[in-house]
């Protein structure tokens, strides 16, 4: 499954784009530490991680601080115009290259600075103005580039084949634990360089805990089992569930499965450029209420999804945010009815201007195993 008419990202781009966002907050420099924001601007690995990384923009030239051990690889790998290495991270470093900038007013990603990091920084960034700011990152990178899709596009396309192979594996008796070590296998064996998240799987009572941890409960017949998961591929996550029931299922399961799947059809049938998040999420609710199971849809319709698992946006009541072109995000319904049992499906689509593209083609129909 290789990447079909792959491109190399624009990072001059997406630094580019940044530097609009940088002048009208007025400032001269950012520092960035987020690894995914790192990762997305300048194509350094994701992997060197924490306080011995830094990326820094200025009003035309970005420099790569980075941990001396990782210094050829970044070389070999980084976009930036300067890359630097050093043994012991400093402010004083840092400090040495805004000056080389002639920056004034520093900005700095206030949700990733712990208060000990700003006081050193204030000691550190005298005579410099600091200013904390957040999201001027995140806000780009809801509109995935052709890169990005395909990335996720393969990441997606890896838990569709692990889905129709576990199938084959789900049945009585088996525990969810097994089920879930052969799901992160097969997705490692087939191109995924780690699991998004950490598999659900999810049977009978435990499959009305959205979020459940897998245990070693053995499937029973009649179980409602329900599986989220997902690959990375070059950093870029996929996210999809499905459920199933072992044996025969009830007329009270098949009403619950047929309201989550309608429900997330007429959700999707609204998703475009410029729907309204907060709408998109109340088709769905709406129609769940409608069917009696108004308190039992306990999360947000969906999320978007790229270097992080769960980024912005967020499709949920309180987002009156618009939908744009060549977001991916997922549309995830579900019903949990405690003692019982709960259903989730889950598929993954990139908004379109007239609509969306399905990135999840793993059947919906209810599957008696």
């Amino acid at each position: 499954m290789e990447i079909t008419n792959k491109v190399i990202p624009d990072y001059k781009d997406r630094v580019n784009k940044l530097r609009k966002r940088m002048l009208a907050e007025k400032i001269d420099a950012l520092l960035v530490v987020e690894a995914h924001n790192i990762f997305y601007l300048s194509g350094s690995n994701g992997g060197y991680t924490g306080a011995r990384i830094c990326f820094v923009v200025g009003d035309k030239t970005s420099t790569l601080l980075i941990d001396q051990r990782y210094i050829t690889e970044a070389k070999e790998n980084a976009f930036a115009d300067n890359i630097i290495s050093w043994n012991k991270p400093s402010y004083k470093e840092l400090v040495n290259v805004v000056k080389k900038l002639g920056a004034k007013r520093i900005g700095f990603e206030s949700m990733y600075t712990t208060v000990k990091q700003y006081e050193r920084m204030v000691k550190d960034f005298e005579g410099f103005e600091l200013v904390g700011v957040s999201g001027l990152i995140e806000a780009i990178r809801e509109i995935k580039d052709r890169n990005e899709i395909e990335k996720i596009k393969k990441a997606a396309q890896i838990g569709d084949l692990a889905f129709t192979h576990i199938l084959k594996f789900i049945k009585s008796g088996i525990t969810e634990a097994d089920i879930g070590i052969e799901i992160d296998f097969f997705m490692r064996k087939h191109g995924a360089e780690r699991v998004s998240f950490d598999t659900i799987v999810a049977s009978g009572r435990n499959s009305a805990v959205p979020h459940a941890t897998i245990s070693r409960k053995k499937i029973e017949p009649g179980d409602f089992v329900t599986l989220d998961f997902g690959a990375v591929v070059d950093g870029y996550h996929s996210d999809m569930t499905r459920t199933v029931v072992v044996g025969q299922a009830s007329r009270r399961q098949k009403k619950i499965y047929q309201t989550v799947k309608q429900a997330q059809a007429m959700a999707l049938d609204v998703v475009k450029s410029g729907a309204v998040c907060k709408d998109v999420d109340a088709t769905a609710r709406d129609l769940i209420r409608k069917e009696g199971y108004g308190n039992k849809f306990i999360h947000n319709l969906g999320h978007g999804v790229g270097l992080n698992v769960h980024e912005a946006p967020t499709l949920g009541p309180g987002n009156e945010d618009a939908l744009k072109t060549n977001m991916v995000v997922t549309v995830e319904p579900g019903i949990y009815i405690a003692g019982f049992g709960g259903v989730r499906i889950e598929d993954l689509i990139v908004v379109a201007k007239n609509g969306y593209k399905l990135l999840t083609h793993s059947t919906k129909d209810l599957l008696e195993l």
